[in-house]
């Protein structure tokens, strides 16, 4: 997830001055009782989060202050911020990745990350199977514990699925 400052755009001050109505990918906003925002922008096969902290961003256009936490541990972060300014100016993939969707991905991370752990697989090796193992170097210990509890959530996604849930993608 990316943290960022907001503030009206039409204010001096740092920042890029964005607009939600440029943005051709899907979004959604999430706001929690307590105020808080979070932006989701996705594609068929990417998905960014913007912790977004100020100012509502419903006003448009807005300032949006980047904060690049975890200094000097920042390679994750500019992965994130890379997807979330491709996504942005609706930039396509460069190469091929098979055509995945963001959902096939979903069910294919919990049947994959399901079998790894009946096998007796460690959940940080379900990560390397996944994500590949200079991912899990660069991410698996970050205080916000983003792949681990990915991971957790697979496998329970992909009990659910043996439990019967996969009836729902059936119908």
């Amino acid at each position: 997830m990316v943290s960022a400052y907001v503030r009206n755009g039409r204010e001096p001050g740092l920042g890029a001055i964005v607009s939600l109505n440029e943005v051709r990918c899907r979004k959604t906003l999430l706001k929690s009782v307590d105020g808080e925002q979070h932006l989701l922008l996705r594609d068929q096969r990417r998905i960014v989060q913007v912790r977004c902290i100020g100012e509502d961003i419903r006003i448009d256009p807005f300032a949006l202050e980047l904060v690049v936490d975890q200094f000097p541990d920042v390679e994750s972060r500019q992965r994130l911020i890379r997807r979330l300014a491709d996504l942005y100016r609706g930039r396509c993939l460069g190469g091929s990745r098979g055509g995945w969707t963001v959902e096939a991905m979903r069910h294919r991370d919990a049947l994959a990350a399901l079998d790894l752990r009946t096998e007796g697989y460690s959940y940080r090796q379900i990560a390397v199977f996944l994500y590949g193992e200079k991912a899990v170097k660069d991410d698996w210990t970050s205080p916000d514990q983003t792949m681990k509890n990915r991971v957790i959530r697979s496998v329970k996604r992909g009990q659910r699925m043996m439990n019967g849930g996969y009836r729902t993608l059936l119908a």
